[in-house]
């Protein structure tokens, strides 16, 4: 899984929650077994925002987890006492890394740490298309049938000069369609503001895409201000034609906020899964013994103030894809789209 954001919200960290940054930096603390739990529990407990909305009550889940860990507790049993207490969260963003030496594997939280998602198989999409354009290593078009266009962003990762200049290779390349299908399920997330971006090339008003808050307190409802981010019309033209956007549960990330501000087109369609359910942003800690974790730290909502974490945004029309289709050669979900776009 990519993961690499700089969230809107994270430029004004210093002025909310000077402790920070991309990596941070906390006091030297003893290498113990209970050491390195406590401080585990206790950054989540003081950065971690989606406690309320989740309904976890993180100070009980202590009382069930710390007994476990004494001085002779293993590298071993310790991982184990950790992952057990992180799978609580539910979260796609939180991950724990021990180091090579203990010959632990890493864990990954969330729907896409214990599920394989087995809904998308790209070498079936390359079948229903009738040409296509490779533009960055992240950004694929190209025509369907039927005069229908094709996208698939696999992910925001360039930089902004990148895809100001890509979309409009590519919104003239797609000019002539009559509609156009955006395929998300392969997408890894990136910087929001370019997703941010890309949803603009589709907008024809301003509409409030989504809201964000900054954990910046003690207490689990200790939020800095509400940040509004909105959909509008960006770049030299719009593609304004009917629009379906493919998600499944691999759609995270920036890959939802960008989903959120699709949402605000009334051109665009929604088809496939339910998305990830891992909307915030989030840094990176080290315990003392050397193993990182991720933390993520923001109360993300919707255009109607909705927080989604651990739920994922809800498709106007679901089509999931069976094992089964795709080994025959059929993406029911992107039929769907050919069918809606017609």
């Amino acid at each position: 899984m990519k993961y690499r954001r700089t969230f809107f919200l994270l430029l004004l960290v210093s002025a909310l929650f000077t402790s920070c940054s991309n990596r941070l930096i906390g006091p030297e603390l003893p290498n113990t077994p209970i050491a390195n739990f406590d401080y585990l529990w206790s950054e989540y407990d003081k950065l971690y925002g989606a406690f309320e909305p989740k309904k976890l009550d993180w100070n009980a889940l202590y009382q069930t987890y710390r007994p476990q860990v004494n001085q002779q507790t293993t590298d071993a049993e310790l991982y184990r006492v950790m992952v057990a207490l992180l799978n609580h969260l539910d979260d796609n963003h939180v991950y724990l890394r021990p180091t090579a030496n203990t010959q632990l594997p890493w864990y990954n939280g969330g729907i896409l740490g214990r599920t394989k998602i087995t809904d998308y198989d790209g070498t079936v999409v390359k079948k229903y298309l009738t040409e296509s354009r490779t533009i960055t290593s992240e950004l694929v078009c190209g025509k369907l049938a039927d005069r229908v266009g094709y996208i698939l962003l696999k992910g925001f990762e360039q930089n902004m000069d990148t895809y100001e200049k890509s979309m409009d290779s590519v919104l003239t390349y797609l000019q002539d369609t009559k509609g156009l299908v955006i395929d998300l399920r392969e997408n890894g997330g990136g910087e929001d503001r370019v997703g941010q971006y890309i949803a603009n090339r589709f907008a024809t008003e301003r509409h409030l895409s989504f809201t964000a808050r900054l954990r910046n307190g003690p207490q689990h409802t200790d939020f800095g201000p509400e940040l509004r981010f909105y959909t509008e019309p960006a770049g030299r033209f719009q593609y304004t034609k009917p629009i379906v956007v493919l998600t499944d549960r691999t759609t995270y990330s920036t890959g939802e906020t960008f989903m959120l501000a699709m949402l605000q087109n009334k051109t665009v369609t929604q088809v496939g899964d339910l998305t990830g359910g891992a909307f915030s942003d989030a840094v990176t800690r080290d315990l003392p013994n050397g193993w990182s974790f991720r933390v993520p730290l923001a109360d993300v909502r919707d255009a109607n103030g909705h927080n989604l974490e651990g739920i994922g945004i809800r498709p106007q029309v679901v089509v999931i894809n069976q094992p089964e289709d795709l080994k025959a050669g059929h993406d029911r979900a992107l039929e769907k789209a050919l069918e809606l776009l017609r």
